[in-house]
């Protein structure tokens, strides 16, 4: 007996390891989510990765083939931006990130010092850029009581060279360096996850999250009620799956139109 196709309505879909590595597409990745869009199915993009804004991800994603738009992009920088602005309004960020993260902040009415001086808020993201000198700044402002956000602790990224430190690598120095704790806004918070019910509608039991990583993808699906694919290839292997399992395990996102019963279009 054949499988039944599973029903969604919705798929979020983490990008980096996902659906590129780095400037390469996975092969399929793009027809699989133009089935998904011919289909009708919604169709949304997470990364707790902070260095663009959202209108940066999307030209990213359209620049490598895939059909993205401005709102079905839910990145670090949008998501820490939206919690600073619904939580700590008013407040100053010193930002230890590239422009991305500060430009979103700005977009949204968030006051930026660059320069470090006396501001409320440490926020972290990966930063390619990263000298002691911002090291330190951010050091002396959480020793003095700045609140500590971090966009994501994912401690490797993957790329088409194998894998780089990630933002996590950042948080750490500066965790050990404080004695602070930050508050992760990125996967598996669900935060961003209310965000795009909010936006989108969505709801958690007819929505998949699609990704590489068991301890931020997966294990976000699980907070928030959705189902689960897991695919291969970019940081999590089938041999490191325990206790938190996926619904699905694919070899790459290529094989989800086959789980979802669809047709590729070329």
């Amino acid at each position: 007996m054949a499988k039944k196709a599973l029903a969604i309505k919705a798929a979020v879909f983490d990008l980096d390891g996902t659906l590129f590595l780095g400037r390469t597409p996975i092969p399929g990745a793009i027809e699989t989510l133009r089935a998904l869009r011919d289909a009708g199915t919604k169709t949304l993009f997470l990364t707790n990765a902070g260095t663009r804004t959202r209108k940066g991800v999307a030209e990213k994603l359209v620049g490598l083939g895939f059909a993205a738009q401005e709102r079905e992009i839910y990145c670090g920088s949008y998501i820490l931006a939206m919690h600073i602005r619904d939580k700590h309004p008013g407040k100053t960020v010193f930002p230890v990130g590239e422009p991305g993260l500060s430009e979103e902040l700005e977009k949204n009415g968030i006051k930026v010092d660059a320069h470090g001086a006396g501001a409320d808020i440490v926020a972290v993201c990966l930063d390619r850029t990263l000298t002691y000198e911002k090291l330190g700044k951010a050091h002396v402002l959480l020793r003095k009581g700045a609140l500590f956000l971090a966009t994501n602790k994912d401690h490797i990224f993957p790329t088409e060279k194998g894998t780089m430190p990630g933002a996590g690598a950042i948080v750490a120095a500066l965790e050990f360096s404080s004695e602070r704790t930050p508050y992760v806004v990125g996967k598996p918070n669900p935060m961003a996850f209310e965000l795009m019910m909010a936006e989108h509608g969505l709801k958690g039991s007819e929505t998949l999250m699609v990704g590489d990583r068991l301890d931020t993808d997966i294990a976000f699906a699980r907070n928030c009620g959705m189902k689960s694919a897991l695919v291969l290839t970019g940081n999590s292997k089938r041999a490191d799956i325990g206790d938190l399992k996926p619904d699905y395990v694919l070899d790459s996102v290529a094989q989800l139109t086959e789980k979802l019963g669809l047709e590729k279009r070329k």
